[in-house]
């Protein structure tokens, strides 16, 4: 039995794949391994699989099934979901898999092989392939497990030309509209929606797309930001996303307010300051007081609620009329890639032993986008758990005791669902002075 009617009858994990699959010696697959052979393929990363195809490699609307043919190939088939989260079932119960045929193009060495489809669109640009499925609702997800890596594995591929197609599968039309700006701004070309039927006329046949080189999946760095080290050379970092996001919508501000001397405002334009509000946890129960602590520091603030928006590009640009944002921790953080650089961030951390994540999620990408971060823990007597459990409760004396016994969901039942905070305003307003230190 030939590997292609094999794998095409059975579900082989990745990591056996990783081991079976070559092209050629020069192109054995290993995980993590790296070669300059026609497929190249990296099953080593906790977040995402990613392969890369060179030569003919050929892409078939609407079913996203890619062939690829080289003349030292052997009849190998695999499926892939590329979405940068590939350890989390509920995410990827929502990403299409994509199915590639690698081959020798010769009949007479390959019988089992699909015969080359004919192209009906040739590019000499390469393309990336990848998933607008898993948690298409929440932006901080979005941007940590599709945007981002996206922008990583694009400027690998074309530099900063934006010389590249982008392949997107499981996109809802919603979704295409709201993030169809920095998909234009990360590609000169039109974006692809896999999922569409393009088939028309007599013959009734699908679209073929062909390339010269395809990736599938996408480079997955770190939470939300890119690692500069590994871009190197011709490095690009988080800031450069940043930059394009901002080019993207249109927004009119780089750089945040510059304030004059040692003033807090009062000689010169005050600094404005968005209030992330939520509203059903993780929200502040008293917004006036911090909107007055903060007006009595020297700000401008305002208080805002995305989803109250009309479309993200609307909310972008009152976020980036702003030198400083404040929430709780959530997805509404993840809206400081449209501050301007040298604008602040600063993050409330409810109780929960949640500081480490949300260091990794907001404070590590805020420094990478060229923004400033302070970081606010709450205490007990700020957090609305101190009126539901005594003070001696585990819940309030032991999160990591929490985590340990029920795990995860246990956690964020705890401590991201039912939770709300009342900021002891005086000791809130230090971290709004830091904030104002740290302005240029």
């Amino acid at each position: 039995m030939s590997l292609v009617t094999m794998l095409g009858h059975y579900d082989v994990p990745m990591q056996t794949l990783s081991l079976l699959f070559s092209v050629g010696s020069a192109s054995s697959v290993t995980p993590g391994g790296r070669s300059d052979g026609p497929v190249v393929c990296d099953f080593s990363s906790p977040r995402s699989d990613i392969c890369e195809l060179k030569g003919d490699v050929r892409v078939l609307l609407p079913n996203a099934t890619i062939l690829h043919f080289h003349p030292s190939a052997k009849p190998r088939s695999w499926r892939m979901k590329p979405l940068a989260r590939k350890h989390d079932p509920h995410a990827l119960a929502r990403v299409t898999e994509v199915t590639i045929i690698a081959s020798s193009p010769h009949p007479r060495t390959n019988h089992s092989a699909p015969p080359p489809a004919p192209c009906t669109a040739t590019h000499a640009a390469p393309a990336v392939v990848f998933s607008a499925g898993g948690y298409a609702g929440n932006m901080f997800h979005v941007l940590t497990d599709v945007l981002v890596p996206l922008f990583a594995t694009a400027r690998r591929l074309a530099g900063d030309d934006d010389d590249v197609h982008l392949l997107v599968r499981d996109a809802q039309p919603w979704w295409l509209d709201r993030y169809g700006p920095l998909l234009r701004g990360l590609s000169r070309h039109a974006v692809v929606d896999v999922d569409v039927d393009r088939s028309s006329g007599s013959s009734g046949g699908a679209a073929v797309l062909c390339f010269p080189r395809v990736v599938v999946g996408l480079d997955f760095h770190k939470e939300m930001s890119v690692d500069a080290a590994r871009t190197m050379p011709g490095g690009y970092t988080m800031a450069d996303f940043a930059g394009i996001v901002r080019r993207s919508y249109g927004l009119p501000r780089d750089t945040a307010t510059r304030l004059h001397g040692n003033n807090t405002g009062d000689d010169g334009p005050r600094p404005r300051l968005l209030i992330i509000s939520r509203k059903s946890t993780r929200t502040f129960t008293n917004i006036d007081a911090i909107t007055s602590t903060a007006t009595a520091l020297g700000f401008d603030p305002i208080v805002a609620e995305p989803e109250r928006y009309a479309s993200l590009a609307a909310f972008a640009r009152v976020v980036n009329s702003c030198d400083v944002m404040v929430g709780v921790h959530g997805a509404g953080l993840a809206n400081l890639v449209f501050l301007p650089a040298g604008g602040v961030v600063v993050q409330v951390v409810p109780l929960g032993g949640l500081d480490a994540v949300a260091a990794e999620d907001f404070g590590a990408p805020a420094r990478d986008a060229g923004l400033r971060y302070v970081h606010y823990a709450v205490g007990v007597e700020e957090s609305s758990l101190a009126t539901r459990y005594p003070r001696d409760h585990r819940v309030l004396r032991d999160p990591a005791a929490v985590r340990r016994e029920g795990g995860w969901m246990a956690l964020r039942a705890a401590y991201l669902v039912g939770q709300n905070v009342t900021v002891d305003v005086r000791r809130f307003s230090g971290a709004l002075r830091a904030a104002m230190e740290l302005l240029p």
